[in-house]
């Protein structure tokens, strides 16, 4: 489907309609569906350089993704890691590292999810163990909402030219 939502969010452009956050909330989450990362990728740069997605947070050393449909953190910890890596194609989100050289992902805790359940915390912690094996990473001891990639890995992974994700 993901094809079919490009092609629907090209002619929303070409009729010169400026498509709103549910539309591309919805098109990240094909992309994401369909495992187009660069696509979705580029669907999230054109928004936020549109003035979507304002609560996503770039702290040093943090990637805040409380405001954002779990697609859309997917996406953001993808660009966030591959802006760490060298790899930006499109000025990245210029991601900083906290002093230590690590990088933390705050996921949230569940506290305002339905049942009090995280959303976010499993599909990254996933994300990472599948895409992202290279990177040694755990969740703060005294936060479980708060996933922390270690800057020795990070440091190993972006030296490593050529590798896989």
């Amino acid at each position: 489907q993901w094809e079919k939502a490009l092609e629907l969010f090209d002619d929303l452009q070409q009729r010169g309609l400026d498509p709103g956050i549910i539309t591309y909330n919805a098109l990240i989450s094909a992309c994401e569906v369909g495992e187009r990362y660069v696509e979705a990728r580029t669907v999230l740069f054109y928004a936020l350089c549109r003035g979507f997605f304002p609560g996503l947070s770039l702290k040093p050393g943090a990637l805040d993704l409380h405001d954002l449909s779990t697609p859309v953190a997917r996406t953001v910890v993808r660009a966030a890691l591959d802006d760490l890596r060298g790899r930006s194609q499109d000025g990245g989100l210029q991601t900083p590292l906290s002093a230590a050289g690590n990088f933390a992902i705050i996921t949230g805790r569940g506290s305002h999810s339905d049942g009090g359940e995280p959303i976010h915390r499993p599909a990254i912690e996933s994300l990472l163990d599948d895409e992202y094996r290279q990177l040694r990473w755990s969740q703060h001891p005294r936060n479980p909402g708060r996933l922390v990639v270690e800057g020795t890995s990070l440091r190993a992974w972006s030296a490593s030219k050529g590798a896989a994700r």
